[in-house]
């Protein structure tokens, strides 16, 4: 299983995610006006000189399935470590 958690923290959040059949998976946390069909814009844009981080934690495992009690935990943990 994978499981990708988001940072409250990033530009964006919470993102917009997409699949498509192909194998492609994506956070897409700068298309809030594509996805929600323009009733949510975010004007994001960085000077020369700034920068961005963008968080997220990958957990990638074998077997069973993390619960969603387990998945929360994760993400909990993660938002208080940064």
């Amino acid at each position: 299983s994978i499981t990708i958690i988001d940072h409250p923290q990033n530009p964006g959040y919470p993102a917009y995610w997409h699949a498509r059949p192909y194998g492609l998976f994506a956070a897409n946390p700068l298309g809030q006006k594509v996805f929600s069909d323009g009733k949510e814009i975010l004007n994001f844009a960085l000077k020369a000189t700034e920068q961005a981080t963008f968080r997220y934690r990958i957990v990638v495992g074998s077997g069973k399935a993390p619960s969603a009690a387990e998945i929360v935990h994760m993400a909990s943990s993660f938002q208080q470590a940064y």
